[in-house]
């Protein structure tokens, strides 16, 4: 898969911050879905393709790595987390992939989600080099 035709899931409780987050990434190539809540969130995982998701670390109700573990019982993807709130120290494990502060440049951003989706679609060294 061309990693730019990806369908990325953003979520976050601040309208702005989707519309920002969903042009830049429009722009660079991807198919874009919002949420402005986890419940919403959920329902749109459960039932359309998405190959990469970003949320927000702060919400209302769920909080970004409490929809991450949800959404990891589902399906695994890669799953950002983009916050203002520095990441605590292990706090990610066992469910996002990459904690990422806002703020960061679009270009840093754009490079850890092709990075993401490359190591997705890449098969493990044992089952690439493998014959029948």
């Amino acid at each position: 898969m061309d990693t730019t035709q990806a369908t990325i899931l953003c979520v976050d409780d601040e309208e702005n911050q989707l519309i920002l987050r969903k042009l830049l990434l429009e722009r660079a190539g991807y198919r874009v879905v919002t949420c402005d809540s986890a419940a919403k969130a959920l329902e749109v995982f459960r039932t359309r393709p998405i190959d990469l998701v970003i949320v927000d670390y702060y919400m209302p109700g769920m909080n970004g790595l409490s929809l991450a573990r949800e959404l990891r019982q589902t399906k695994k993807v890669p799953i950002v987390v983009l916050s203002a709130f520095v990441e605590l120290p292990g706090e990610t494990i066992g469910t996002a992939d990459v904690w990422i502060t806002k703020g960061v440049t679009t270009e840093e951003l754009l490079a850890r989600l092709e990075e993401l989706l490359k190591q997705r679609n890449t098969p493990p060294a044992s089952a690439a080099g493998a014959t029948s």
